[in-house]
């Protein structure tokens, strides 16, 4: 099976600085990948990168089977990529029923009214976004991605500031939409809410990432624990 998006050896500076020396991510069609790494180490520009919103220094980003020589996201867009970025991704002027109706004349094939109830947001659908709290903003978001039907679906900080309820709901959202064939990817730090969706791992540490095959094998891995995640008393419940 084909990776839907495979970034390879990307390289981008800051000034002087190097963020990435050679980041990897590979999405594959109804699977969760999870980005984690520390705050700083990359990971939001690693996506930004296969999102066509920065330009790699170098290496290559091949979606869908093809080379991106410019990667831009109106273009990877019109092919199936869906991008939700740390910060807000909504129209603050506009309501939610606004942008469900814009996403569905473009793109979408899935009735809105399921996305709305499945991400509990159907109270808020005549309220202008700008109005919603952090929380109700993602769940939102989510529930766009869910009309969008998109191929590849990237999620930066997916559950920050996200109460339990929320969680439930998005992660739910997710698992919905790889089954549907989706490739997602999700980053953050919140590991309990991240570890149980993640069918593989990206760790970007020291400008690079590493792969692990599944959730429990980066949090068995020595390094991983060490250099990351501490102290996993809190995870063994997962």
């Amino acid at each position: 099976m084909e990776a839907t998006l495979y970034a390879d050896s990307l390289c981008w500076r800051h000034r002087s600085a190097k963020v990435l020396t050679a980041g990897t991510l590979r999405l594959w069609p109804n699977r969760i990948v999870a980005l984690v790494g520390r705050v700083g180490s990359g990971k939001s520009t690693l996506l930004k990168l296969c999102a066509g919103l920065l330009a790699p220094t170098s290496g290559w980003i091949r979606f869908r089977g093809e080379q991106v020589t410019r990667p831009r996201l109106f273009r990877l867009a019109s092919r199936g990529l869906f991008y939700l970025g740390e910060e807000t991704n909504l129209v603050p002027s506009l309501t939610l029923a606004q942008h469900i109706a814009m996403i569905q004349r473009r793109y979408g094939l899935i009735e809105p009214e399921l996305a709305t109830e499945a991400l509990r947001v159907t109270s808020l659908i005549a309220s202008r976004t700008g109005t919603y709290s952090p929380g109700e903003r993602r769940r939102a978001e989510i529930a766009l991605a869910l009309v969008r039907n998109p191929v590849c679906l990237i999620v930066d900080e997916g559950f920050r500031g996200i109460d339990p309820i929320a969680v439930e709901a998005i992660s739910s959202a997710l698992r919905t939409l790889a089954q549907r064939g989706c490739a997602i990817v999700v980053s953050g730090h919140e590991m309990r809410a991240i570890l149980p969706i993640a069918d593989t791992i990206t760790w970007v540490t020291a400008g690079t990432t590493y792969e692990f095959e599944t959730a429990e094998k980066a949090v068995q891995d020595e390094r991983f624990q060490r250099e990351y995640l501490g102290n996993t008393e809190n995870l063994k419940s997962r």
